[in-house]
């Protein structure tokens, strides 16, 4: 009877609205948190997340529950363990709090959505040819530096429709995937530099896009000329995305970078929330006056209740965090190694694209990884780059990746193609990053 309940509240929208001013609640009681200094606790903060997510648990993919489910049990499981053998309730909190600063900064961009999708024209005509393809790759990766995952179904949407909803060519589906992937090394609107922050703590923003941006662009240029290789992309339909909608990422980035310059104490975390909410704001109440904040009305309505799985996701990856910190410190095991360099940093970044391929979702590897080798770490800018390439590389090569398991579904994209095409693609960036991690150590040793 209760389900049934459930399945017709969620039906008739109750459900998605009170989740929807849940998370909106959360992003505001964090924003006070970090700026205005009030002492709300930090587990109580995240208390309107959980009820979010157990409001939105039946829009999640069952695919998904399982995942999270998986990583929820074995937290619990830690944490009973941890509290039966005498470690402390600081274990229980930090998994109560579940990545909530994280979690406001994807709350905070998703607005961005209604200033990105203003910029789209739907029914242009698309031309062909691998020029066209490469301003695509490039046009939609500062598209998705801001609108994440969103940005890809956008264009995706768009050369789908154009091909009668016919599979996407392996071009195309290459286009989209690095247009995506390489984000993740760089752009702080990205949920890879919000996890890195919060598990590399002392990481500087500015240096970590230092060197995450010749990455990202040494992986575009390369895609590029792969492009220009493939004789299919001759035939193949582009959507080079207009100044329209690529003005925004830029000033974005801009504001943010310079944000941090003048209040370096604020966290970029914050910064980034802040700037995305105030951002659409602003853009709404002088280009739609009260229709714009209509709009942003509904967003929250309908639109944050599709971050279901994000905010299921988060939770379950900071259970399972608090879960293994909590049962080694009960044994006072330390799986960290002594000292964290450059060869050691190399060693991680193998085993986080490795375990990327093998199907763990990078939330998840970057949150063991920030629990079982943060406290040997010294250096976080190191450990931080290192978790920015492990997220962008294993995502990119991993046919299991929530972008590549979106991309074969919705489009037809071929796991095996891709997997092959992408072999020379790791044959590049693997060895370009130990090298990066090497160059980094010299510089700041």
């Amino acid at each position: 009877m209760s389900f049934l309940l459930t399945r017709w509240l969620s039906g008739s929208g109750l459900l998605a609205t009170s989740a929807g001013l849940l998370l909106l609640l959360t992003l505001l009681m964090v924003l006070l948190n970090s700026l205005l200094g009030a002492a709300v606790p930090a587990w109580l903060v995240g208390t309107p997340l959980w009820l979010a997510a157990i409001l939105l648990a039946p829009r999640i993919k069952r695919a998904q529950q399982k995942q999270i489910g998986i990583l929820l049990v074995v937290g619990v499981a830690g944490l009973i363990f941890g509290g039966l053998n005498g470690t402390d309730m600081r274990y229980f909190l930090k998994a109560l709090e579940g990545n909530q600063s994280l979690l406001a900064m994807l709350i905070g961009v998703s607005f961005l959505r209604l200033v990105a999708l203003a910029g789209i024209a739907p029914e242009e005509h698309l031309p062909t040819g691998a020029r066209v393809l490469q301003k695509t790759l490039f046009g939609t990766h500062l598209f998705a530096s801001v609108l994440n995952i969103s940005a890809v179904l956008i264009v995706g949407d768009r050369l789908a429709h154009a091909r009668n909803n016919q599979p996407l060519l392996p071009a195309q589906s290459m286009v989209l995937l690095r247009a995506f992937s390489t984000c993740a090394i760089w752009s702080p609107f990205f949920a890879a530099m919000g996890m890195t922050l919060l598990n590399s703590p002392g990481a500087q923003l500015g240096v970590l896009v230092m060197f995450g941006l010749p990455l990202a662009l040494v992986a575009l240029v390369f895609s590029a000329w792969e492009i220009q290789r493939n004789p299919a992309a001759a035939d193949a339909m582009g959507y080079p995305l207009q100044w329209s909608s690529l003005w925004m990422p830029l000033v974005l980035a801009l504001l943010v970078i310079v944000s941090h310059l003048i209040w370096p104490d604020t966290t970029v975390l914050t910064l980034v929330t802040l700037i995305a909410l105030l951002f659409t704001l602003c853009w709404s109440l002088l280009t739609r006056r009260g229709q714009g904040l209509i709009d942003m009305g509904r967003h929250v309505k309908t639109g944050l209740p599709g971050l279901c799985s994000e905010v299921a996701l988060f939770l379950g990856a900071a259970v399972l965090a608090a879960g293994v910190a909590a049962t080694l410190n009960s044994l006072n095991i330390s799986l960290a190694p002594a000292q964290f360099g450059a060869f050691e940093a190399c060693l991680t970044l193998l085993v986080l694209i490795g375990v990327a391929i093998a199907g763990m979702h990078p939330v998840t590897s970057v949150a063991l990884a920030g629990s079982l080798i943060g406290p040997s770490v010294t250096d976080p800018n190191l450990f931080g780059i290192t978790l920015l390439m492990g997220w962008s590389v294993g995502v990119g090569l991993s046919p299991l990746s929530g972008v590549q398991l979106s991309l074969q579904a919705r489009y037809g994209m071929s796991a095996r193609k891709m997997a092959w095409a992408n072999r020379y693609y790791a044959a590049l960036m693997i060895p370009l990053c130990c090298i990066t991690l090497y160059v980094y150590q010299w510089l700041m040793g």
